[in-house]
């Protein structure tokens, strides 16, 4: 992707959409704005907006046989379908490519979504992308939960936006992943968008033909507004669930207790968050959620030794108290030591050599993934989910649900991105109305089948539990990149906010304004009985409380370029992200946050901080230490 001078081809082939948009001169720059036109003919398609940019792209087809693929136009997209000829054939991939230029003389910078929830999003370099032997861009990423390590540089998946500080910006990117998973993959002056290659393949009988799903191309000055564009368009194609009036607010177990938790460490934060409740002082916590280590086994679905009462009377314990049971559950995979895996062998996903996949996670489970087209399978996972809706859980947080779509061998032949919807689609409906969080999930394919989905990896681990600051900046990064989402396809959840010391007071605000800035879930996961008073109020303060429902936008996203790693302990050991300093909230109110190692200058916007009380006047200057954050009301 280069600026509009170059390459000449592409130039020539972009005149028509460019000439006579410039009436006032050379020297005038016009807006990049308007809605691009995209011209498709065969397989060949082109788009440009005066004043920004263009592209011109051919598509070609990778798989087995005598196969075509030609482009329509669709509305605001363009639809690839693929056509057997009398021999048919086996479809692997489509890959559009060719050039791309936008104007400007910035540095280029890709705005890259991850995989899934807990894989690297935020804006890099523009890096020239890895070609496999086929001539495309090497992805990755989309494997098991410890294959988020493996995305790789100059590619995006499901969508991507390229953009200049001093001009415009183009997203390419998928309307919906019905059929196949699909990244995009930019150079300095050329662009790829690749439908498959991740190990589908999809037979097609002679002259039969398939549709995969349509691609939106866009063009604006804003990046963040760009994204948002992308989101209602495919919002459009795949309605959302409806959403409950306002982001869930509660308290979860994990990153106090992690696996190890029992029920008389629920009850005595219960007992704590009831009464804070009832005194009325601080935003109230509405959901109570358990997280993982309830549970005998990954597929045995029944409370273990340490919770003697079982779930159901544990939810009836939360529901007395006024708050909503939540639980948590990680449904397509099932432990390999539980009766449920050893009576069922035909239940399990497996790769291109008949051998089941496998995963095994740091606490040394080990774990096979569920075949959800085999229907027994499909329906036993979907009855155990409801079993504990009907006990009254009615908070779900399904997690590591990226395993439903992996490729590979199951009984039906799909894609991953079919199996995927499949299995959901039975656990969306198992879970009745019960309000469902999707963690470890792949991100355009669960559109339409949660209330809330996690943006970012963890915020602790079990191996380091306590909060810092690289955990914060790496998830804060991820806000900034999937913050345009919240409200319109779910709520996001930034995980768990965390203020107890060891973080000094600096790292437990900016924890707090860090996760204010997301707009959606608010669960902190502390021990509420030993957390100090003065940081409890920070976590629960109802005047920061009510910005949530509508996130903030960050200033100049593109300036704010990062490296790739693969998660939070990564940047421990290369500490290279970087995290918007300015975020503003549609009611007028400005957050400032420095999650760097140094302090950093600011200048008040003016009004009263909301944590601390202290007010200033508009540009009055300050300094925000490693860690911190403010929320300026005016």
């Amino acid at each position: 992707m280069g600026a509009m001078r170059s390459p000449p081809l592409l130039l020539a082939a972009l005149a028509a959409g460019c000439a006579g948009a410039d009436p006032q001169g050379a020297d005038h720059v016009p807006p990049c704005l308007g809605a691009p036109v995209a011209r498709a003919d065969g397989p060949s398609l082109d788009a440009s907006v005066a004043g920004c940019g263009g592209v011109a792209l051919s598509a070609r087809v990778l798989g087995e046989g005598d196969l075509s693929v030609a482009l329509r136009a669709d509305g605001d997209a363009v639809v690839p379908t693929v056509t057997a000829g009398p021999g048919g054939g086996v479809l692997e991939a489509v890959v559009l490519e060719g050039g791309a230029a936008l104007e400007g003389e910035a540095p280029l910078r890709l705005w890259r979504q991850g995989y899934q929830s807990w894989s690297w999003s935020g804006v890099t370099e523009v890096a020239e992308p890895e070609l496999d032997g086929d001539g495309v861009p090497l992805a990755g990423g989309d494997g098991d939960g410890m294959s988020v390590v493996d995305e790789r540089t100059g590619t995006s998946w499901w969508a991507g936006l390229v953009g200049r500080e001093d001009r415009g910006a183009l997203l390419l990117g998928a309307l919906s992943a019905a059929r196949t998973k699909l990244y995009t993959a930019h150079s300095q002056d050329r662009a790829w968008v690749v439908w498959g290659h991740r190990g589908e393949a999809i037979p097609l009988e002679p002259g039969a033909s398939v549709t995969l799903d349509p691609l939106w191309i866009g063009f604006d000055e804003d990046p963040d507004s760009l994204w948002r564009r992308w989101a209602e368009a495919a919002a459009a194609r795949v309605p959302p669930r409806p959403l409950p009036g306002d982001p869930p607010v509660g308290w979860a177990t994990w990153y106090q207790y992690y696996g190890d938790v029992t029920e008389g460490d629920v009850l005595a934060n219960l007992d704590r968050a009831a009464a804070l409740n009832a005194a009325g002082d601080l935003a109230p916590f509405g959901v109570f959620q358990l997280d993982d280590g309830w549970e005998v086994a990954w597929g045995d679905w029944t409370a273990n030794e340490r919770f003697p009462s079982g779930t159901a009377a544990l939810a009836g314990e939360i529901a007395a108290r006024g708050m909503v049971p939540g639980l948590w559950m990680a449904p397509f995979y099932v432990d390999r030591g539980t009766g449920t895996y050893a009576q069922h062998p035909d239940w399990w996903v497996r790769d291109v050599a008949g051998e089941e996949l496998r995963f095994t996670n740091a606490g040394g489970g080990d774990y096979a993934v569920l075949d959800a087209t085999v229907d027994e399978a499909r329906a036993w996972m979907a009855a155990e989910v409801r079993a504990k809706a009907e006990e009254g859980w009615r908070y779900l947080k399904l997690d590591f649900l990226y395993a439903g779509a992996q490729e590979g061998t199951r009984s039906r032949d799909v894609t991953g991105a079919e199996a995927y919807r499949l299995g959901m689609e039975a656990l969306r409906e198992a879970a009745g109305d019960a309000f469902v969080l999707a963690c470890g999930a792949p991100l355009l394919p669960t559109l339409g089948l949660a209330e809330a989905y996690r943006t970012g990896s963890d915020i602790a681990f079990s191996l380091a539990p306590d909060p810092r600051l690289e955990f914060l900046r790496w998830q804060a990064r991820s806000t900034a990149a999937r913050g345009f989402l919240n409200g319109l396809w779910w709520w996001n959840d930034a995980d768990q906010v965390l203020v107890r010391e060891p973080a000094d007071a600096a790292l437990a605000r900016g924890a707090v304004v860090a996760n204010a800035v997301s707009g959606g879930a608010w669960l902190l996961g502390d021990d509420l009985a030993a957390l100090p008073e003065e940081r409890l109020a920070w976590a629960l303060d109802p005047e920061v409380l009510s910005l949530l429902g509508a996130r903030a936008v960050p200033e100049d996203p593109l300036s704010f370029p990062s490296g790739l790693d693969g998660s939070p302990l990564m940047e421990l050991a290369l500490p290279d992200d970087r995290v918007p300093a300015r975020w503003n909230f549609p009611g007028g109110e400005v957050a400032l946050l420095n999650l760097g190692a140094e302090a950093r200058a600011t200048e008040s916007p003016g009004g009263t901080e909301l944590l601390t009380g202290r007010g200033a006047s508009a540009g009055e200057p300050g300094t925000l230490a490693p860690g911190d954050g403010e929320i300026w009301r005016p």
